[in-house]
């Protein structure tokens, strides 16, 4: 016995490891989201002494960093200047907002930011209505959670921002936002990317005048003259921005450089109870807002588990108690047929079934849905076993009370079948809550998506944490089901054998 528990538990825990996966990995992000930890690194380690940021880590740090910047490495390894000097966040508040970007923008391979989701709150403050917001700002949004922040390219010659009521808006927004957001504008680090331009990304083709002590590019400072440099002025940087930027504005305050990455860390260590609370549900608050403003989702799901279950715990009784009560010779043989139908993959019928109901103009309804799952032959078999087994005797006083089939299978066969009849209602709620390949096929209007199908409609355009922390929100009633139904699952297995 012993060894047999043991068993049970090591095949628990084969089955529990990819569920604590999926749960870790919808709370981690582009840096982490591959790198198979059950617990995430963030929660543990900060990171600060980090060097090297030619690449993402996983450290709390590493993930605000690649959070703040877009993923751009490049930036994040330029911006490691400075050690913490309490007057620079005052300094960032009042820096003009021409000459700094609006940091935690929107990563090219991810679906939200912190800026989009604050800016879409302000807009909402702003806003009564999105269709107000549409004509205000000549867009066809189809709800607040699809408006995204305007790009600025403050730091690029020939650059101007786009006019209209939309950008005016947007400079009053960012005054709004904190130290935090702040990212100031550095001529320099424009240098260095012009460089990587003219370099063709390799730094041996730096000119050594220009290197100097420098191993990258992200090391390099800017000059005051030479070709390069001229050319630099001529095609690169805004002329505006040469006579007055953040770093001729912090020069005047200290001689040191400009303190990024040391208030960046002092940030991280104050607030690191919120930013990994943050972490940890962003994805998981994207899905539920993505779920319950993307259509009928959640709704058309709870309709369709109701009808099967409805349906099926109609027509299959009523097949079993007249195969149960009025036998015949065929009896085996339908029983048999009713079987043979398990034999047959699903997607076998999904082509026939589709063009069926196309002929019947059901296509895009919930009748599409429902009746080609209303009878199982597998139910149907179950639920004749179990009436055979009752006492004939009971029938008989109700035959003898003057009682009709109806109310003998209103009155007495299905109150005795309730534990089976309750484990055929979880069987038809699992069928219709993870259908998806079948009501991906039939209903094609995204009003009518069910859940399984909004959701892999968002795989296509999330990454892999979004999608894990979709899969895990979609789990949760799945899970709740069973918790709380295992009694009646127990029953209804047990209970048909015993009699």
């Amino acid at each position: 016995m012993a060894v047999i528990y043991l068993l049970l538990i090591l095949g628990g825990v084969t089955t529990l490891y990819p569920f604590f996966m999926m749960v870790s990995t919808g709370m981690k992000g582009p840096t982490d989201q591959n790198d198979n930890r059950i617990v995430p690194e963030y929660w543990g380690t900060l990171g600060l002494d980090n060097k090297d940021w030619s690449k993402p880590l996983g450290t709390l740090y590493g993930k605000y960093l690649d959070d703040k910047y877009a993923g751009d490495a490049t930036m994040v390894q330029s911006t490691r200047i400075g050690g913490y000097d309490p007057k620079f966040e005052t300094f960032l508040q009042e820096l003009p907002v021409n000459l700094w970007h609006a940091g935690f923008r929107q990563a090219p391979n991810q679906v939200t930011s912190r800026l989009t989701l604050r800016y879409q709150e302000w807009l909402k403050g702003r806003f009564p209505t999105i269709q107000e917001l549409n004509r205000t700002y000549l867009e066809e949004n189809a709800g607040f959670n699809f408006v995204t922040p305007p790009s600025e390219l403050l730091d690029r010659k020939g650059w101007s921002p786009p006019k209209g009521r939309k950008w005016i808006d947007w400079l009053e927004f960012k005054k709004t936002l904190s130290a935090e957001f702040r990212v100031p504008i550095r001529v320099t680090r424009s240098w260095q990317e012009f460089m990587r331009g003219e370099s063709q990304g390799q730094f041996s083709r730096v000119p050594t005048a220009l290197a100097g002590t420098a191993t990258r590019f992200e090391e390099l400072t800017l000059p005051t003259s030479g070709p390069e440099f001229g050319k630099f002025v001529q095609t690169r940087v805004p002329p505006a921005l040469l006579a007055d930027n953040a770093e001729i504005r912090w020069s005047k305050t200290s001689t040191e450089p400009m303190p990024i990455a040391g208030f960046e860390q002092e940030f991280v260590k104050k607030n690191a109870d919120s930013i990994k609370s943050e972490f940890t549900s962003r994805n998981f608050r994207y899905v539920a807002n993505y779920i319950l403003l993307n259509g009928r989702a959640v709704l058309n799901t709870l309709i369709y588990c109701a009808l099967l279950i409805l349906v099926q715990l109609t027509v299959n009784p009523i097949a079993a108690y007249a195969l149960s009560r009025y036998p015949i010779k065929a009896t085996g043989k339908i029983l048999i047929f009713l079987l043979a139908t398990m034999a047959f993959p699903a997607e076998v019928a999904m082509i026939p079934s589709f063009l069926l109901l196309k002929n019947l103009n059901l296509l895009n309804t919930f009748w599409a849905l429902v009746l080609p799952a209303a009878a199982s032959g597998y139910m149907i078999y179950l639920l004749k076993g179990f009436f055979d087994s009752l006492p004939q005797e009971l029938y008989e006083s109700g035959q003898l009370d003057g009682a009709k089939e109806v109310t003998m299978l209103w009155k007495i066969a299905l109150p005795l079948s309730r534990p089976v009849l309750g484990y055929l209602a979880l069987l038809a709620f699992m069928g219709a809550y993870g259908a998806f390949l079948f009501a991906f096929l039939i209903v094609q209007d995204r009003q009518m998506w069910t859940l399984m199908v909004s959701i892999y409609q968002l795989q296509i355009v999330a990454p892999k944490s979004v999608v894990m922390a979709a899969l895990t929100l979609a789990a949760v009633p799945t899970l709740l089901v069973f918790l709380f139904a295992q009694r009646v699952i127990m029953r209804g297995i047990v209970l048909p054998g015993e009699r």
